[in-house]
């Protein structure tokens, strides 16, 4: 794979990194401030599921957070095979 790209794919997946353990930092700190059937799961404006009950959001929050450290491995991997490459 080209440098450039390798570079891109790494920076691609830290920023979704982020974002995966953003929404999960959001879904934790809900608690138990729903009302009604539940809240809507959304993420990069997709729908994951509209109607989460209030004692299946620390579920969903620990997904995101295994989600964005499984990027997050991708990405420290990625790198690590570019660095070692170039020298």
């Amino acid at each position: 794979m080209n440098p450039k790209i390798r570079w891109l794919v790494s920076i691609a997946l830290a920023l979704f990194t982020v974002l995966l353990m953003l929404e999960g930092l959001q879904l934790w700190s809900y608690g138990s401030d729903v009302d009604g059937n539940g809240i809507g799961v959304y993420f990069l404006g997709l729908e994951i599921n509209d109607r989460v009950l209030e004692a299946n959001i620390p579920t969903y929050a620990i997904g995101f957070f295994i989600a964005g450290l499984c990027t997050w491995l991708m990405s420290i991997t990625n790198l690590t095979k570019l660095l070692l490459k170039s020298t």
